[in-house]
């Protein structure tokens, strides 16, 4: 019974171990930032996504009330 016991707690203190020296979740500590564009004109996805590309390397979406506004999103 005692070789039982010792044998079931080495085990959970192995698995213990093993959990606690796996590495953190890559990229966890990313943050994403939001940059709004004013626009002379209406924006169109056709502009507003090649231009949050070139500027920021990130993504674009057209917001506000008349479309007038590049909203791009970016990892800071």
């Amino acid at each position: 019974m005692a070789k039982l016991i010792y044998s079931y707690l080495f085990i959970s203190m192995f698995v213990l171990s093993v959990l606690l020296a796996l590495p953190n979740a890559e990229g966890a500590d990313i943050k994403r930032c939001v940059v709004d564009v004013k626009l002379s004109k209406p924006c169109t996805f056709q502009e507003c996504i090649p231009l949050c590309f070139q500027r920021y390397n990130g993504n674009g979406v057209c917001t506000g009330k008349k479309n007038e506004i590049c909203t791009c999103a970016y990892n800071c």
